[in-house]
């Protein structure tokens, strides 16, 4: 990468040399200025570094070109992609097993929207912690669903404290397992999020809410009533999964 990067530097520095001698304007002046000296620093930086590289020892000079900046994001670009294909193919191989799940979801509050999809869906049981038995659903799109101003990927549902058939209300299960009647948890396994990773538009169950989040669990089916926040605001999700 080293000659490249000092060729491509050297440019920069000679076009805001030319742009900085022949232009009359000050403030544009300045700015050629400014970007001459970034681009003579990083010049200097990638110099040093391609002589670090050519004279230390293979093993080390290997570990010193991994460290670039551009080698650091051209592998963490290909992590994100590997992930994101065996995200698809784990969605593709539900859908061709049949697992899939009628999902009906409206929004309100900060959104004003409703949807009916019919989506690749895991449903199970989780008893490995007695004192926290679980149920959880979710239904998960291969690209992002428009829904109003918002998108949904996936609806991630969940019964902490769960016992069978019947209607949880999470703020209760919360205040019981703050109180050790059930195991603690909290409540991200609750969210709406727009895109494949969560981010600060994820919307996450609001226990604190009134009235408060409630989930009704029949034989292959679910009913939810959730309020829900994000970084971005605040809405309120209901409907039914399906399966």
């Amino acid at each position: 990468m080293g000659w490249r990067e000092l060729a491509k530097q050297a440019t920069t520095w000679a076009e805001a040399r030319r742009t900085e001698l022949v232009t009359t304007d000050r403030t544009t002046r300045e700015d050629a200025e400014v970007r001459a000296e970034d681009a003579e620093r990083a010049a200097r930086e990638e110099a040093a570094t391609s002589a670090f590289e050519r004279v230390l020892p293979t093993s080390l000079a290997d570990r010193v070109t991994a460290a670039r900046p551009e080698n650091v994001e051209a592998r963490r670009a290909a992590a994100e992609a590997a992930d994101e294909q065996r995200r698809r193919e784990r969605l593709a191989d539900l859908a061709a097993a049949g697992e899939t799940a009628e999902l009906r979801l409206g929004l309100t509050g900060g959104e004003e929207a409703s949807v009916v999809l019919t989506l690749p869906c895991e449903a199970e049981e989780d008893h490995d912690d007695p004192a926290l038995p679980w149920l959880r659903v979710r239904v998960e799109a291969p690209d992002p669903v428009p829904v109003g101003s918002t998108a949904l990927t996936t609806l991630a549902l969940a019964v902490p404290g769960y016992t069978g058939w019947g209607r949880y209300d999470l703020a209760e299960q919360h205040r019981r397992g703050e109180v050790g009647e059930i195991g603690w948890w909290e409540p991200f396994d609750l969210h709406l999020a727009p895109r494949p990773e969560e981010g600060e538009d994820t919307w996450y169950v609001d226990l604190g809410a009134t009235p408060p989040p409630v989930v009704e669990v029949h034989e292959r089916s679910v009913d939810f009533d959730l309020p829900m926040a994000s970084a971005l605001g605040s809405l309120r999700a209901t409907g039914s999964v399906a399966w």
